[in-house]
C-alpha cells in the first residue's frame, strides 16, 4: 500500500470535475483509479461530509477541502464550484454511496457546468443497479431504470400500468414500503420473476430470486428483513405470454394519430414498446379512426 501512495502523490490531474463512484457498502469496493483522484484533487464535493470523511480515513487521504453539495437548494454551490474550475482547480463529485448521479444529487450540477464549457470525467465503480442485475439470473439485455418509485400508491399503480413489457424493470424502493409494491406488480403485470436485493455487498447481503408471489410470501413471513434501501428487479414478460389486448393497442395507435405520429412511426415505436410485429400494427392502424 505504501508504494502505491507513492505513485498515487506524482499524478498530476486535469482542471475538471471528476464523477467518482465509491463503494456501496464494502469499503474494499473502490478502484485504484478512484483512490489516485481523491488523492490529489484540490477539493471534493460530496453529499455528506460525515460519510465521505470516514471513507477518506479509511485510505489515509488526509488534509482534503470538502464542499457539501445538494442539488435541490444549493445554486451558490454550483456556481463557487465552477469559480473552482475557472480558477485551474480539479475537483471530484462523490455520493454516500456508489456512482454519483444514479438516483444522487448530482445532475443539476454538471448540466449547469456543461453551460460553461468545463470538463467533466466519469471514473467508474460501483453500482447497486448493475450488482443486483449480475447477480439476479433474469433476462438483462434490455432493461429500463426507474429509480425510487413514487410514495403515492396511485401515482405507482398508474406508472406499473405505463411500462412497455417488454423490458425488465430496475427500481429502488424503501423497506417499508416493498411489500405493497410487490403486491401492486403482482396485480399489474401477473406473477412475473423478480430479484430483490438488499444490503448489496455487506455482511448480511441478500439476493432473492423467485416468482412474485413466492418473494411476497417470504416478506410477509420474515418481517425483521425489511430494513433499509431494496433493489428491485422485475423480468420482462415471457415471449410466449400475450402482453397486451387489442383494445390496447388500438387506443395506443388512436393516440400516437391524434399526436401527429406518422403511421410508420407509430407502428416502429409500438412494435419496440408491444414486442408485437410491426406490419400487423401497421394494418391494424390503417383501420383505426381518426378522433375528432
Amino acid at each position: 500500500m505504501q508504494n502505491f501512495f507513492s505513485k498515487v502523490q506524482a499524478i498530476k490531474l486535469e482542471n475538471a470535475l471528476y464523477v467518482v463512484a465509491t463503494p456501496i457498502g464494502n469499503l474494499s469496493d473502490i478502484t485504484l483509479r478512484a483512490l489516485q483522484i481523491l488523492s490529489n484533487v484540490d477539493f471534493i464535493v460530496c453529499e455528506d461530509t460525515r460519510v465521505s470523511i470516514r471513507l477518506l480515513e479509511a485510505y489515509e487521504i488526509k488534509g482534503k477541502k470538502l464542499l457539501t453539495y445538494n442539488d435541490h437548494n444549493d445554486e451558490k454551490t454550483r456556481k463557487k464550484i465552477l469559480e473552482l474550475l475557472v480558477g485551474g482547480g480539479s475537483l471530484a463529485l462523490i455520493s454516500d454511496a456508489g456512482t454519483p448521479l444514479i438516483s444522487d444529487p448530482g445532475y443539476k450540477l454538471i448540466g449547469f457546468l456543461r453551460q460553461f464549457n468545463q470538463k467533466i470525467i466519469p471514473i467508474p465503480g460501483a453500482s447497486s443497479v448493475t450488482s443486483a442485475l449480475c447477480a439476479s439470473g433474469l433476462a438483462c439485455d434490455n432493461f429500463l431504470f426507474l429509480g425510487f418509485l413514487s410514495t403515492s400508491k396511485i401515482q405507482k399503480e398508474k406508472l406499473l400500468k405505463s411500462l412497455p413489457k417488454n423490458f425488465t424493470l430496475v427500481f429502488f424502493e424503501a423497506a417499508n414500503r416493498v411489500i405493497e409494491t410487490l403486491n401492486l406488480i403482482k396485480k399489474n403485470l401477473g406473477n412475473r420473476k423478480i430479484c430483490v436485493a438488499r444490503e448489496l455487498t455487506k455482511i448480511h447481503e441478500e439476493i432473492i430470486s423467485d416468482e412474485l408471489e413466492s418473494v411476497i410470501k417470504f416478506f410477509d413471513e420474515h418481517l425483521e428483513k425489511l430494513r433499509g434501501e431494496f433493489v428491485v428487479i422485475v423480468e420482462k414478460a415471457d415471449k410466449s405470454e400475450k402482453i397486451f389486448s387489442e383494445a390496447e393497442l388500438v387506443s395506443e395507435i388512436s393516440n400516437a394519430i391524434f399526436l401527429g405520429h406518422s403511421l410508420k412511426d407509430l407502428s416502429q415505436n409500438l412494435s419496440e414498446i408491444y414486442g408485437a410485429n410491426r406490419k400487423e400494427i401497421y394494418q391494424l392502424a390503417l383501420k383505426v379512426p381518426k378522433k375528432k
